[in-house]
């Protein structure tokens, strides 16, 4: 829901970018456009209109030139999900004009914290959520934000207090960029958003970009691939003081420490269900994703069994991406979803063709680059969606990271058993998971390995290289002088872990749900389509953080408590699924296929060879096809050559 933009200038002619920005960011919110001009010092505001604000609006136009005095500005694009009306439009103010928000997202919770509100003596006008943000600010300030069960980002303009207040969700489901100096600050949505204002630079970050071919670090911190441009964290705020220009940035949220809690399978699902039925809150149609994995099946399960006890909601929906490679074959557990619950299935696919002609409009709307092609796949899934007139999708981001979904945290897992319960019962532990899984026994016992013994750094680099499942591009072939310069960041995905609770926290913090969570929202923004993710809620996510070990990983079996859960209400053969593929991508095959094409961007003139050593790099382009398309990191390259023209179209259109 909605694009947000802010300024604070010293200089009035500052906020004039202020339309801009929020054009860019027009594809998050096409229904309605408004904007508050405020002038902190007297208090005094101005309301706006744009082109795109709904008839029942009759503020002015946004001038050209802003009110003498004026030095902070709010911008909002609206997608409209709760309370369609005109009295959804935004910026939002309390009564009495001191208070305004922009804000993107959504409080699930709503609902029974207007009551709670209404118990405490405040009024509501609309039926919206954002009335409901406004009046939690104003009884319980800052501390608000520990009510709110939801995705969200905001920027709460205070003039009484002189501030300006912003704040970003519990997991990040939101995205929230800005950009500081001594005159000016500035945020926004996406990135794009603020390369539309000529005093923003519009840079590369080396560092991050040459972390990102050969280390792979990605989404991890503040840092972006924009120099100076920077991510607030998720479970963060911000506040400017509107006079002095003082930026602080602190953490609101952190997961509980609690020690391990087993809980019922039945009271997981309850949970689940829960946090389901509060996402299902919606004004408009809310249809699911279906990969045909475990997460996303379990959504559709529950989601069909909550819609069929109120049949007003009508049928479900449910969107796919299919291929019929071999290892990527996801349509027989898509149809045994569909036959057992009885939704109505929509399904997609894609060559190589389509991805060349949309590669450069998913890179313009990721705003940085990606690391493999398989995003690609769930912006078919988002395309299909909006062709099909969807404004909200449920997703199943979140669950591998809590759950031990993933087989890597096997590593942690086993090292964890060791300590415990000593080698022989790990290797007893790595025997089963190679049974059930397929990988082979040196896969795991080298996890085991990397995990609970001790190593020097240059080897555990050496480990990673030849075993990261996303390629890396290989030093050697970057040109030394750049390397010697630069220092790039190393992943923090390959730290080692004891825990797998320790794991768990560091995918869901820092290296592998924040990345998720960014193509998610801008694959689906770009659709105009807001995406919910049923397993942050933020209770869920306490309770599942506190699970042992051994209600996660059974007898070699992933995300044990889930299944059981599941047991009864998902086909078997989805429920007991061994393999995981998500929305699976066929990326060699379209590399090999997209071969000339390939040379052409990575040949004469090419935007990324003057990071890497030329011979290396024409040795890789004078081999066949298939040798091309076999080289690691080879799309990274690709797509990093994509961001570097996309880096030169938006530095123009900023100009």
């Amino acid at each position: 829901m909605c694009g947000i933009a802010g300024i604070v200038a010293a200089d009035p002619a500052g906020i004039r970018p202020m339309a801009a920005m929020t054009s860019a960011l027009r594809h998050r919110g096409p229904d309605d456009e408004g904007y508050l001009v405020a002038d902190s010092s007297s208090r005094q505001w101005w309301r706006y209109a744009g082109a795109d604000t709904v008839p029942e609006i009759s503020d002015p136009r946004l001038p050209s030139n802003p009110p003498q005095g004026a030095n902070v500005a709010l911008g909002h694009r609206r997608l409209s999900i709760i309370d369609l009306s005109a009295a959804g439009h935004g910026p939002m103010g309390s009564a009495d004009g001191q208070t305004w928000v922009t804000y993107n997202g959504e409080i699930y919770n709503y609902v029974e914290l207007r009551e709670e509100l209404r118990a405490l003596g405040h009024d509501f006008q609309t039926g919206s959520d954002t009335e409901v943000l406004l009046a939690a600010y104003a009884q319980w300030g800052r501390e608000a934000l520990q009510r709110l069960n939801g995705m969200f980002a905001f920027g709460m303009l205070d003039l009484r207090r002189g501030e300006l207040f912003c704040a970003r969700d519990r997991f990040g489901v939101k995205p929230f960029y800005y950009f500081h100096n001594d005159s000016l600050f500035a945020f926004a949505s996406e990135i794009k958003g603020l390369l539309a204002h000529p005093g923003v630079p519009c840079r590369p970050n080396e560092r991050v970009a040459l972390g990102f071919l050969v280390r792979g670090t990605l989404d991890e911190g503040e840092e972006t691939f924009f120099q100076d441009i920077r991510a607030l964290p998720a479970s963060h705020a911000l506040s400017l003081n509107l006079e002095s220009s003082r930026l602080d940035v602190w953490r609101w949220y952190s997961l509980p420490e609690t020690e391990p809690r087993p809980m019922a399978a039945s009271a997981f699902r309850e949970l689940l269900e829960d946090a389901i039925r509060l996402r299902l809150r919606s004004d408009v149609d809310v249809g699911t994703c279906l990969s045909g994995g475990l997460d996303s099946s379990s959504i559709v399960a529950l989601s069909a069994r909550l819609r069929a006890a109120a049949p007003q909601a009508g049928r479900q929906r449910v969107f796919s991406v299919l291929y019929d490679d071999s290892g990527m074959a996801e349509a027989e557990h898509v149809e045994a979803v569909v036959a057992h619950t009885g939704v109505e299935a929509f399904r997609t696919t894609a060559a190589s063709g389509d991805l060349l002609r949309d590669l450069p409009a998913l890179i313009r709307h990721q705003d940085e680059p990606l690391p493999s092609a398989g995003p690609y796949s769930h912006w078919r899934v988002m395309a299909l969606a909006h062709e099909n007139g969807i404004r909200v999708l449920l997703d199943g981001q979140g669950a591998d990271e809590l759950l031990a979904g993933y087989h890597y945290q096997f590593g942690a897992y086993l090292a964890e058993t060791a300590k415990r319960s000593g080698w022989p019962a790990a290797i007893r532990e790595a025997v089963v998971a190679s049974r059930v899984t397929g990988h082979s026994l040196p896969f795991f016992l080298g996890m085991l390995a990397y995990h609970a013994l001790p190593a020097s750094q240059t080897l555990r680099d050496l480990v990673v290289s030849r075993a990261a499942s996303h390629g890396y591009v290989d030093e050697r072939l970057l040109d030394p002088g750049l390397l010697a310069r630069v220092d790039p960041p190393r992943r923090a995905r390959h730290s080692r872990r004891r825990t797998l609770r320790e794991e768990r926290s560091a995918d869901l913090w820092a290296t592998s749900l924040p990345a998720l969570l960014r193509y998610e929202d801008r694959n689906s923004m770009a659709f105009g389509i807001e995406a919910r993710t049923p397993f942050l809620d933020y209770r869920l996510v306490e309770a599942a953080i506190a699970l042992p070990a051994g209600q996660l990983i059974e007898r070699g079996w992933t995300k044990a408590i889930l299944r059981e859960a599941m047991r009864g209400i998902l086909p078997e053969s989805v429920r007991l699924r061994r393999d995981k593929l998500g929305f699976p991508t066929p990326e060699r095959r379209w590399l090999r296929e997209l071969a000339p094409q390939v040379r052409e961007w990575l040949g004469a003139g090419s935007r990324v060879s003057p990071l890497l050593r030329a011979g290396a790099l024409r040795e890789w382009l004078a081999g066949s096809d298939e040798a091309l398309s076999c080289q690691r990191g080879l799309w990274r390259l690709v797509c990093l050559e994509h961001w570097r023209r996309y880096v030169e179209s938006a530095r123009a259109t900023a100009a």
